[in-house]
């Protein structure tokens, strides 16, 4: 019976050994991963900040479902050596395991900056779930939180702070609120959404230090302004997790780099999610996590059965529960771009649609799913629009 060993038990990890279930029964799996939880979508964390839901509630497949998948977890085993030549996994118990395939989907891990005194008590990063629980712990529904960080997760941070009768206040270094995900107008209409909402935005505050003794009592910026708190969470993105592929021998750059069949430098090594880098890319989104899985498990039952051509990105999400979707290209200056944008404070909504020879190409749908619904479907099927106004921002 052929073994395959896979690193990680993220989206990446589940989405492989489904798509492997697919095709069959007759290959073993082992799963290898350094947390004490199974499988629970990180998304999800921030309802355990908010308390919406219990750390119960949060698992997404249990042990039976493992089991029930003759998947063997390897719980707080993390994978200390990847030995290419013998195809062999090196645990932390100093457990050697043999595979015919091996895949690595071991994600990534928060980005901290050069800020002086993270270290601190009261200072947090949330990437698992025992971070979310530290964190709620600490927060207790009271005081001034700082969340260093304007993209997806400080956002919600500060939504999810908010509900537990906090006062959040969200830093960001640049004049923009999601840059991955906003253009300047969009960012411009989220804040005030936000501040009606009774979270704080600051803009272009550069966070230098962390101050207080031996606990946080606030942030300092390069320019010296100073902004107090009682808890600071540092949301400043994530990074592919690269050292283990590194130090086995297995070629990194920003991320570990993969082929069209998610193959790495080694042959029967594979590699998916967030974890991986693909022409030069690392997308960190969970839709690339979703086909470069499906796409490396083929490949590890059936190599040259499956290629990946890219993925157009797409984030929907609601933010502090407000509707988001950006799609495509939507940020672009060229000339050979047309933008026409909608904004309505009213209705509390912002739409924004880019064309390259009156096809639709990407765009931004700020408070409406429908609208959503219909770039979505303007994007795959290459559709030639006339009037945005009538033909995507009707609601």
């Amino acid at each position: 019976m052929k073994r395959i060993g896979i690193v990680g038990n993220g989206i990446a990890a589940i989405t492989a050994i489904r798509e492997i279930r697919k095709i069959g029964n007759d290959i073993a799996i082992d799963v290898f991963t350094d947390e004490k939880y199974p499988y629970y979508p990180r998304p999800k964390l921030i309802d355990i900040v908010s308390g919406s839901i219990s750390e119960s509630d949060i698992i997404q497949f249990d042990l039976k479902w493992y089991n029930e998948n003759n998947v063997n977890l390897h719980l707080s085993e993390p994978v200390t050596e990847i030995i290419p030549d013998s195809k062999t996994i090196l645990t932390a118990s100093d457990t050697y395991f043999n595979y015919h395939k091996i895949l690595l989907a071991n994600g990534s891990h928060p980005f901290v900056p050069p800020i002086h005194g993270v270290e601190k008590k009261r200072v947090h990063v949330l990437r698992t779930l025992d971070d979310a629980i530290s964190v709620r712990a600490d927060v207790k529904g009271a005081g001034r939180e700082i969340i260093v960080g304007g993209g997806i997760l400080g956002i919600e941070l500060a939504a999810a702070m908010k509900e537990l009768g906090g006062s959040p206040i969200v830093i960001s270094n640049i004049h923009q609120l999601l840059p991955a995900q906003l253009d300047a107008g969009a960012s411009d209409f989220l804040i005030h959404r936000l501040e009606d909402m009774g979270i704080s935005i600051y803009l272009g505050f550069m966070c230098r230090e962390i101050s207080g003794a031996d606990q946080a009592t606030g942030v300092v910026s390069t320019t010296g302004d100073k902004i107090k708190g009682d808890n600071v969470v540092i949301a400043t993105g994530v990074r592919p997790n690269t050292s283990l592929a590194s130090e086995s021998g297995i070629k990194v750059n920003l991320g570990v780099i993969v082929d069209q069949y998610m193959q790495t430098s080694v042959r029967d090594i594979y590699a998916a999610g967030d974890c991986t880098e693909w022409n030069g890319v690392c997308w960190g989104i969970i839709p690339v996590a979703l086909e470069t899985a499906r796409c490396a498990a083929k490949n590890i039952v059936d190599h040259g059965s499956a290629h990946y051509a890219g993925t157009t990105p797409s984030n929907t999400l609601k933010v502090a529960g407000i509707e988001l979707t950006s799609i495509g290209l939507f940020n672009v200056r060229s000339p050979e771009y047309r933008s026409i944008v909608s904004a309505n404070d009213d209705s509390g909504t912002y739409f924004k649609a880019v064309l390259k020879d009156d096809v639709f190409v990407g765009g931004i749908a700020l408070g409406d799913r429908k609208v959503a619904m219909n770039m979505r479907r303007a994007i795959a099927n290459k559709t030639i629009i006339s009037d945005p106004n009538r033909e995507l921002f009707e609601q």
